[in-house]
């Protein structure tokens, strides 16, 4: 959260767009992280590998509760401020000259995406958590037109990816969290190909019609 902050901070007092201010103030607080694991270290041994690429099979019942928490809270703000939100993730100088709180609805975009994180980090760790927040909402952009349609097959194909990459690293006997991203990573491929829309295999004979 605090990050977040910062990068509302930077983003709005600086001509520093916000995907440069997330690259700076995330690489710098993961980095401040693994050092503060490091010290850490000296007295009580910690596995560093958990944290970045996470461990599903020692997910705890009050980890699943803390998720559950956190899905709802980020579903119920999602619900209340869809108009808003939406106006303003494609069109933020129309929101703002409509008089909505532009700042505001960036922060609280940017505290739903932290909020997000810090429930997947259990499972799928530091690194692989940014699978899940874009693969599944990028494949399912190719696939249909209409947010709420993004957003119901991003959540569908998130769950099906995670599913499938524990059975496969069950019967493969693989690491689950890279197991869970290389299946989201399949999915994307897929509609990469063969999208009706976007396709890279299925645009020429769409135009051809």
């Amino acid at each position: 959260m605090l990050g977040t902050t910062i990068i509302a901070w930077i983003r709005t007092k600086s001509p520093i767009k916000e995907d440069a201010a997330m690259g700076i103030v995330l690489s710098t607080f993961f980095a401040a992280g693994v050092t503060l694991i490091t010290l850490i270290q000296k007295d009580n041994k910690i596995d560093l590998n958990h944290f970045l690429f996470g461990n599903i099979l020692g997910v705890t019942w009050g980890d699943v509760r803390d998720t559950a928490i956190i899905a709802l809270i980020v579903t119920l703000v999602v619900r209340l401020l869809y108009k808003e939100l939406l106006f303003y993730t494609f069109d933020p100088e129309g929101a703002q000259v409509a008089g909505l709180p532009v700042n505001a609805l960036n922060f609280g975009l940017m505290s739903l995406i932290s909020l997000t994180v810090v429930a997947s980090l259990k499972a799928v760790g530091v690194v692989l958590v940014l699978a899940l927040l874009i693969t599944p909402g990028a494949t399912a952009y190719l696939l249909v037109a209409r947010l709420n349609q993004v957003m119901a097959l991003g959540a569908g194909i998130g769950i099906l990816s995670s599913i499938s990459g524990m059975y496969l690293s069950y019967w493969v006997n693989l690491p689950s969290g890279p197991a869970i991203a290389l299946v989201a990573a399949g999915f994307f491929s897929l509609a990469f190909l063969f999208s009706p829309q976007y396709g890279l295999l299925t645009q020429g004979r769409g135009s051809v019609r």
